[in-house]
């Protein structure tokens, strides 16, 4: 059985960056594949450079080369990242693609992919056994510019095992 192979976006690797868990993704992931526009819009950020530096020290990480995508992804008018990641997931069969934003993700299930967002990457972590607890990465992650709803991190961490009863707002 081949290794999955996901292709991820730019917010995730930032964020995931910004708490110091890229490595996550080469622990849950046999192929990471990141398009080059998606290395330059991470390396455009101010911290960006050692976020794609981690990022590429892990075995699993390959850059791949931009391509012309579909129409039918380019009429979602998304960001040259999503579109990147989304099209070379289209055309060379990727098992997941990692995106958070919501309409990338729209487009990414109208083109009948397999979507894991940050959130889904510390919940497998979790139950794998890669992290001790989520909910402070998560903490973490929201401190850092992750947009996600209170029931969806109440959703997850129950999911996961860690029963948030106690009322705190994450």
């Amino acid at each position: 059985m081949a290794p999955d192979r996901w292709v991820v976006n730019a917010s995730p690797l930032i964020l995931l960056g910004k708490v110091e868990q890229i490595q996550l993704l080469g622990a849950l992931a046999g192929e990471i594949a990141v398009p080059r526009a998606v290395i330059r819009e991470v390396g455009a950020k101010t911290d960006g450079a050692p976020k794609v530096q981690t990022l590429m020290a892990l075995e699993s990480a390959i850059i791949v080369d931009d391509e012309l995508p579909p129409a039918n992804i380019l009429s979602w008018d998304l960001g040259p990242g999503e579109t990147q990641v989304i099209s070379h997931a289209v055309m060379h069969s990727a098992d997941r693609v990692v995106l958070d934003d919501l309409e990338a993700r729209r487009c990414a299930k109208a083109m009948g992919l397999t979507i894991i967002g940050t959130l889904g990457i510390v919940g497998r972590a979790k139950v794998r056994g890669l992290i001790e607890r989520a909910e402070p990465v998560i903490r973490r992650l929201r401190e850092s510019g992750l947009y996600v709803s209170d029931d969806l991190v109440q959703k997850l961490l129950r999911e996961v095992g860690e029963d948030m009863a106690s009322g705190r707002d994450y």
